[in-house]
């Protein structure tokens, strides 16, 4: 079911998340005793910590709406800012952003917050009420700490993915980059968790407030774990995809017509492929077949001279064409735009080097990692 959406404005679509919910009611009650000053009702210290808990979600999506403004005037297409139990994120699809344009990107959201953290002072400073006082100084902190955190070097936070813009163009290579701060990030997963549970160890046990807090903790800390491994996982996956090399996957297979004698052939069924006549067109050398070793297997000896090899195979599909020179992202892309189960490679004067196909390509990529 998709999530409902709001417009307001020339901003994208905002989805939110029923977390969101979640997320108003912890803060809350993190909040509810610095904004329950003396003097004040239950009712009003109440109000007090879900106006400060809203103003924080508001903060939340300026935030995003920072970010997606910047990518926007980067070149990208923001798709949608959305508001999740975690916080929020901002989706945009486009050309890789480059180094720079990265970075600011990813340092407009927390900026934002140290802008409204610093309006939140202000307005603490000009008011007389001690609720009043209460309200915007814990406006004005959460703000800050909104940022401060943001500013981290790790992913998934903004610092993180500035830092991976900044590495990735210093050291030459995006991958690794991203390697470095999703390996901070993890750490700062750890430390997000660990300090508070050090600090309730240390004290000999906590109230309710120190048990949210807790809970509070062990939600970010898997949120940025995840995020961190999830960043790793996607380099490592583009530094399999880097390292593909369609010369070097190609095997030698012989195309043969459908009324080939089974018994003509000197090769094992693996390293045959029937092609069907009439069937090539732009792109496309023609519909094949594949041999069925056992089929191939059950075909008695005195009968393979008289057993054409079509009668042992089954489809398998279109044989595309690729040159042999693509590579990387560029294969990649390429067998994208044009789906077939095999390929057959071509040299630069459009003689055939052999045939990929395209279930060694993906088992190549689903490779488990090796250091």
């Amino acid at each position: 079911m998709p999530r409902p959406a709001l417009r307001l404005g020339p901003l994208p679509p905002i989805q939110v998340s029923p977390g969101t919910l979640i997320t108003v009611l912890l803060l809350a009650a993190m909040v509810f005793p610095s904004v329950a000053v003396p003097g004040a009702s239950l009712a009003l210290a109440a109000s007090l910590a879900v106006g400060v808990a809203l103003v924080l979600i508001l903060s939340v999506l300026l935030h995003e709406a920072a970010h997606a403004v910047a990518a926007h005037l980067s070149g990208a297409t923001v798709d949608h800012i959305a508001l999740t139990l975690w916080g929020g994120h901002t989706q945009y699809r486009g050309a890789p952003l480059g180094a720079l344009a990265s970075i600011v990107v990813s340092l407009v959201g927390p900026l934002s917050n140290l802008l409204l953290a610093g309006l939140a002072h202000l307005a603490a400073r000009s008011v007389e009420s001690e609720a009043a006082l209460a309200f915007w100084s814990a406006c004005s902190l959460l703000n800050l700490a909104l940022a401060v955190f943001n500013l981290l070097p790790g992913l998934p936070m903004d610092g993180g993915r500035a830092l991976e813009a900044l590495l990735g163009g210093v050291l030459r290579s995006p991958v690794r980059g991203t390697v470095i701060t999703a390996w901070i990030g993890r750490g700062i997963a750890v430390l997000a968790f660990g300090v508070p549970l050090w600090r309730i160890l240390e004290a000999g046990g906590t109230g309710t407030l120190g048990l949210l807090t807790l809970l509070w903790a062990l939600l970010i800390a898997g949120m940025l774990w995840q995020g961190a491994s999830s960043a790793l996982n996607g380099a490592r996956l583009q530094q399999r995809i880097e390292g593909l090399d369609l010369a070097a996957l190609a095997r030698p297979i012989r195309l043969v017509p459908p009324t080939q004698p089974l018994g003509d052939l000197d090769v094992a069924p693996e390293d045959v492929l029937v092609l069907e006549p009439g069937t090539a067109r732009p792109g496309v050398l023609g519909r094949v077949l594949r041999l069925d070793p056992a089929a191939v297997a059950a075909v008695p000896a005195e009968h393979r001279e008289r057993t054409p090899v079509s009668a042992v195979a089954a489809p398998l599909g279109e044989l595309g064409l690729l040159p042999a020179a693509l590579g990387g992202e560029q294969l990649v892309s390429a067998m994208m735009r044009r789906p077939a189960p095999a390929y057959a490679v071509l040299d630069a004067e459009q003689r055939m080097l052999g045939v990929v196909l395209a279930a060694e390509v993906q088992r190549r990529l689903r490779a488990p990692h090796r250091p």
